[in-house]
């Protein structure tokens, strides 16, 4: 060959080459590259052939044809293989197939490649096959129709060189295919996704961002359009509890190779999962990921099986309560009753004993008030534990005048003694009529829980400023026995065990704390040293004061 035409086959080969390269339309390309073949080679028709995915049958794709020869594109399409295994296993031999002369061919062996040449009036026929992975996939041949011509070895050169070029090609876009079709699906995942997902690079560059997340986060437009990781941060932070805490573990975890999971807490009582691990390449870490899940549903579901748990298990303990205290107490006060009876059944006879008779039905009858009250007691309990008092301006003088009056009247074996230390000005408090059972029941105890034969009691009122708020003091103040520094707390609580030692009942002075409570009020106990009361202990309220 010559150097001339040499250089003009390398011209062409860089030329088709070139088609080949970066972004291009296939069709385009080979239809110019068989061109550039068939006017080098002086071959009247250049074809392109491709086996379908199964190898049933083979397809002319492409083709070029010189002038005057007509085209065969549309009627080669699905072509049996049987038709050229002949031509198949001369490739598979030689790696190339070179007919000089069709009508040489073996009529035995080659039959149907005979005919299937004759019938496109070839004469002389030059083909190299195309592979994938070892497989031929197709063929790409130089077809002589008016003449046989001999091929000469820059036809061999340069149909060989191009075969492997669509190979590459084929391989190439095959490979693209697939990797566009798993970064599609991976994107359509990625967005399909119930949770909201972000990811950045190294240099703090947001790379990945699904609409979940701009939803859950309520990103605004400009800030997902300017894709900065720090700016949408301090955005997206300024919704939550405690938005400085969550920007610095955000930026801690940036760099850090550690999965981390951890739960966020909005403003507006919405909660997030949050999971987080690092994105490598080759060992490295070249970024971070974010999943953010909404649980907020799950969490106020839970918040309230909780709170009905709570609510179920306080019933539970409640009811168990309310039969403690009928169980004891009203069979204390049946046996009284029951005593009392048979005694006077036995003095019935005897006149001489008629003081004694009426002592016992008085015990009979302060049983009964005794039982009445337990029963009234616990259904006001009750009452206070399962719903919301209403409450209302209430004088607080008039509410102890009427307690002081009740228990003047139940007094029957001691002197009561009451002063009352009062302020200028009437005092008003936020309660309701259980203010009523407050200070009967703290004036009860203070009767019976005294040993002496007169009970005296100083109420006194004062005033007391607390976190910027006026409240009302009362303090009880008596001459009893006084109560144990360690009982001080337990005597507020429910089902206490009461003893003659520690003033009482249990459930009278947990119906005050619970009464108190409803009132945003507060009430304690305490010791007094010796004073003019002598030894003793007084009980304090504390109410909010209202004009």
């Amino acid at each position: 060959m010559s150097l001339e035409k040499r250089l003009n086959v390398e011209k062409i080969i860089s030329s088709i080459s070139s088609r080949f390269v970066g972004k291009i339309d296939l069709d385009k390309a080979i239809n110019s590259s068989l061109q550039d073949l068939g006017l080098l080679s002086g071959a009247d028709r250049v074809s392109l052939f491709l086996f379908n995915g199964n190898r049933d049958y083979i397809t002319n794709t492409h083709e070029w044809c010189g002038t005057g020869i007509d085209s065969h594109l549309d009627i080669l399409q699905k072509v049996d293989k049987n038709t050229i295994s002949w031509w198949i296993r001369q490739v598979e031999k030689f790696n190339f197939i070179n007919i000089e002369d069709v009508s040489k061919l073996p009529i035995t062996n080659a039959k149907f490649t005979r005919e299937f040449m004759e019938y496109q009036n070839i004469k002389s026929f030059l083909g190299f096959p195309i592979y994938h992975e070892i497989k031929i996939i197709g063929f790409i041949c130089l077809s002589k129709v008016q003449e046989e011509n001999p091929w000469k070895g820059k036809d061999f050169t340069i149909l060989r060189i191009f075969s492997q070029i669509l190979e590459s090609t084929f391989e190439r876009i095959q490979a693209e295919n697939a990797l566009r079709e798993s970064q599609e699906f991976l994107s359509a995942m990625f967005e399909a996704i119930a949770e909201g997902i972000i990811a950045i690079n190294k240099e703090e560059d947001i790379t990945r961002l699904n609409e979940r997340f701009i939803y859950m986060w309520r990103v605004q437009d400009e800030i997902v359009e300017k894709m900065d990781f720090e700016l949408l941060l301090n955005r997206i932070s300024t919704q939550l509890k405690n938005p400085k805490k969550f920007k610095q573990k955000m930026m801690d975890f940036k760099d850090n190779s550690k999965n981390e999971f951890g739960m966020i807490f909005f403003k507006d009582g919405r909660v997030f999962e949050q999971y987080s691990c690092p994105i490598s390449h080759a060992g490295e870490i070249v970024g971070r990921l974010w999943s953010f899940r909404d649980v907020s549903e799950h969490q106020h579901a839970e918040q309230e099986l909780r709170k009905s748990e709570k609510r179920y298990r306080s019933a539970y303990e409640r009811t168990n309560f309310y039969k403690d205290i009928f169980t004891h107490d009203m069979n204390n006060i049946f046996h009284n009753i029951q005593f009392s009876a048979e005694l006077i059944t036995m003095l019935k006879d005897k006149p001489e004993k008629l003081n004694s008779s009426e002592d016992l039905f008085g015990t009979i009858s302060s049983q009964i008030d005794r039982g009445s009250k337990l029963i009234d007691n616990v259904r006001k309990l009750s009452r206070i534990e399962e719903s919301n008092i209403e409450l209302q301006k209430v004088k607080v003088y008039d509410i102890l005048d009427e307690a002081i009056l009740f228990a003047k009247k139940s007094i029957r074996d001691k002197e009561l003694d009451i002063k009352i230390t009062k302020l200028n000005e009437a005092n008003f408090v936020k309660a309701n009529e259980f203010l009523l059972d407050v200070f009967e029941n703290i004036l009860h105890n203070a009767i019976k829980y005294n040993k002496r034969s007169e009970v005296k009691i100083h109420i006194k009122f004062s005033k007391e400023l607390k976190d910027g708020e006026n409240y009302l003091k009362i303090e009880f103040i008596d001459n009893g026995i006084g109560i144990l520094e360690e009982s001080k707390e337990l005597i507020f609580q429910k089902g206490f065990n009461r003893n003659s030692k520690i003033r009482g009942m249990g459930i009278g002075l947990s119906l005050v704390k619970k009464i108190v409570e409803s009132f945003k009020g507060e009430i304690w106990v305490q010791n007094r040293v010796k004073d003019d009361y002598e030894q003793g202990s007084n009980f304090i309220i504390l109410m909010p004061e209202v004009n």
